[in-house]
C-alpha cells in the first residue's frame, strides 16, 4: 500500500484568513482542506469532530503507538486516498515536523500584513472577552516567534528543494486573478464558502462582519481598539521588518508592494 500522503499543506501564522482559504478550498466530497486537526500528533484535536460530521466522515480509533502516518490511515486512510485532500497548521513549531512526516505534495506558505495580524488579534481577544489569557503582550511574543519561524520554515524548504507558494490574505481575499493562478497551480477549484465552520471555532463576529462587504481590512476605527493597542500593532511592525520584507510588504499601510 502507499504511504498515505497529503496533496495540500497550508503553513500559516495565525490571523492570515487561514480558516477562509481552508473553506474556499474544500469542495466536498472531492477535495477537502481541514482546519488544525494536529494530524501529525495523535490523538487528533477536538477541531476535526465538527468537520467530519460536516463531510460525512468517521474516524476510527488507531491502536496505541502507531507513528502518525500509520494511524492517520487506520483513522481515515479509507476515506481520504480517493480524495484530495489536505490540512493547516498554524505554530510554525508544527510545520517542520507535518513536512518531514508526511512529505505534502504542495505547500502554501499563507500570510498577512504583521500590523493587521496584530490589530486582529487584539479585536479578537477583546470581543470575546479573553484578554486575560491573550495579553497584548502575547501578542507581541505570538507574532516575533511566529514571523521568525515561518520565515525559517520557508528557508528550510528552500535548503531541501520543496517548492512552495505564498499565499498572502491581500491577493487570495481581493484579486481573482490569484485566486485563478493559485487554482492552476495546484489543480484544485476555489469557490467554495467562506464562512464554514466559524461559529463552530468561535470565530462568529468574524462571519457576521464580512457578510455584504467582502473582505476589506476593517478600519482601526471599526476594529474599536484603544491608542496603547494600536500604537503596540505598529512596534510589532517595526520588530518583525524582516517577515514584512520576505513576504512583500510595505511599511505601515498595510498595502503590499
Amino acid at each position: 500500500m502507499d504511504t498515505l500522503r497529503p496533496d495540500l499543506y497550508i503553513a500559516a501564522i495565525g490571523r492570515s484568513g487561514s480558516t477562509m482559504l481552508c473553506n474556499m478550498l474544500t469542495r466536498a466530497p472531492e477535495q477537502i482542506v481541514f482546519i488544525e486537526p494536529k494530524f501529525h500528533t495523535p490523538p487528533y484535536r477536538a477541531m476535526l469532530a465538527p468537520q467530519l460530521l460536516q463531510y460525512g466522515m468517521e474516524a476510527k480509533a488507531p491502536p496505541q503507538g502507531l507513528a502518525p502516518v500509520p494511524a492517520l490511515d487506520h483513522a481515515l486512510g479509507a476515506q481520504l486516498r480517493p480524495i484530495k485532500w489536505g490540512f493547516k497548521e498554524v505554530q510554525c513549531s508544527e510545520h517542520q515536523r507535518v513536512f518531514e512526516v508526511f512529505r505534502p505534495v504542495h505547500i502554501l506558505i499563507n500570510v498577512r500584513h504583521i500590523y493587521n495580524i496584530a490589530l486582529s488579534f487584539m479585536e479578537k481577544h477583546r470581543r470575546q472577552g479573553n484578554e486575560d489569557r491573550f495579553s497584548p503582550t502575547w501578542v507581541l511574543d505570538y507574532c516575533l516567534r511566529e514571523s521568525q519561524g515561518l520565515i525559517h520554515f520557508c528557508e528550510h524548504l528552500i535548503e531541501r528543494g520543496q517548492a512552495f507558494t505564498i499565499v498572502r490574505y491581500e491577493d487570495f481575499t481581493q484579486n481573482p486573478q490569484a485566486r485563478t493562478a493559485l487554482e492552476k497551480s495546484l489543480g484544485w477549484k476555489i469557490g467554495n464558502s467562506s464562512n464554514q465552520f466559524m461559529e463552530d471555532f468561535n470565530r462568529g463576529f468574524e462571519a457576521n462582519r464580512h457578510q455584504g462587504r467582502g473582505f476589506r481590512e476593517p478600519t482601526v476605527a471599526e476594529r474599536e481598539l484603544p491608542q496603547d493597542l494600536i500604537k503596540l500593532a505598529r512596534n510589532i511592525e517595526v520588530r518583525c521588518a524582516k517577515y514584512q520584507a520576505y513576504f512583500g510588504y510595505e511599511a505601515s499601510t498595510g498595502a503590499c508592494s
